[in-house]
């Protein structure tokens, strides 16, 4: 199957490891974004060396940003060196792009978790899980050329490099550290409990299966932890004073944004424990003591966090 791939928007090499890498696996995402060229543009202008190697327009064009046998930062997984860099390395990132998960308020669908007139989204454009997964019930709507094109994309890259035509079944279930030694096609959301890309419209996977000849795999998921117990009044204070101590040795621009995230979510009932973070430092590890822990993802990300994993908070420019 013959694929053309535009390469006008290639990123300079400062922005990804021009080391030549075997390739097993990849992995899909969205972009959470605009048009293509703005996602682009973003990652060229951060410097972090967080890109995939392609991303697919609206109108099913596909942007080769840098060599797929190159890599870039992109799963984001917290998992312990050496494995971590190892499965960024293996896996080729494609983005769709989409702005993601929608927020409902009154009835009207909006983007990026901001309410206004600018990222009202219409209902035919979008996809309505039925229930929410990752904090959000409905998405923007792939188009049926982006899939078609992702479905190409695919068979063409799993027939260049030894990368099995499988992907993890059941597609939207989070499996974590047990996908570590995973070759074939994983989405995001796999890897990330704190992600939602793909979105879980099963005609994606139904495309791949039928352009790119994937079979799904089964995998058995990592255990749920225990649910957490309702803490006391006395415990929530504890905590509270535990908290303010280890937000006060971070950077004071990244503790006041921190701050205001646990606000926001003891509102909701939902209660953060930290751990000690580095001195002035713009990153701190967290883990739920008590409620939804969906809300954690949603809030941060509204509030302009930088980065958010399951684990981990880190603040933008801070």
């Amino acid at each position: 199957m013959t694929v053309h791939v535009d390469r006008n928007l290639r990123l300079p090499e400062s922005q990804y490891f021009a080391e030549r890498e075997r390739k097993t696996g990849i992995a899909i995402h969205h972009t959470v974004c605009g048009a293509a060229k703005t996602t682009v543009e973003l990652w060229a202008a951060d410097a972090q060396h967080v890109a995939t190697a392609y991303v697919i327009e609206r109108d099913g064009t596909i942007f080769e940003t840098f060599d797929p046998e190159h890599w870039a930062y992109h799963l984001g997984v917290r998992w312990p060196q050496p494995l971590r860099t190892a499965f960024e390395k293996r896996f080729i990132g494609i983005e769709i792009a989409s702005e993601g998960g929608l927020s409902e308020r009154d009835g009207v669908l909006y983007a990026f978790d901001q309410v206004s007139a600018q990222t009202m989204r219409a209902r035919a454009q979008s996809f309505d899980h039925g229930t929410p997964y990752r904090g959000y019930r409905w998405f923007d709507r792939y188009e049926p050329a982006q899939l078609a094109a992702l479905g190409r994309l695919v068979d063409d890259l799993c027939g260049r490099f030894p990368i099995p035509r499988r992907y993890p079944n059941p597609p939207f279930d989070y499996y974590g550290e047990t996908l570590a030694e995973f070759e074939g096609v994983i989405g995001h959301a796999n890897v990330r409990s704190d992600k939602s890309d793909p979105a879980p419209d099963g005609a994606l996977w139904a495309t791949l299966e039928d352009l790119a000849h994937l079979a799904p795999t089964a995998v058995v998921a990592p255990s749920p932890p225990p649910p957490s117990a309702r803490l006391s009044r006395r415990e929530i204070e504890t905590l509270f004073h535990e908290n303010a101590r280890r937000i006060n040795a971070m950077s004071t621009a990244a503790g006041s944004m921190l701050k205001a995230l646990m606000m926001e979510l003891e509102r909701r009932r939902v209660y953060l424990r930290l751990a000690d973070p580095t001195p002035h430092g713009h990153a701190i590890e967290y883990s739920v003591a008590q409620g939804d822990a969906s809300l954690v993802g949603r809030l941060a990300r509204a509030l302009g966090f930088k980065s958010v994993t399951d684990r981990w908070l880190e603040v933008r420019d801070a």
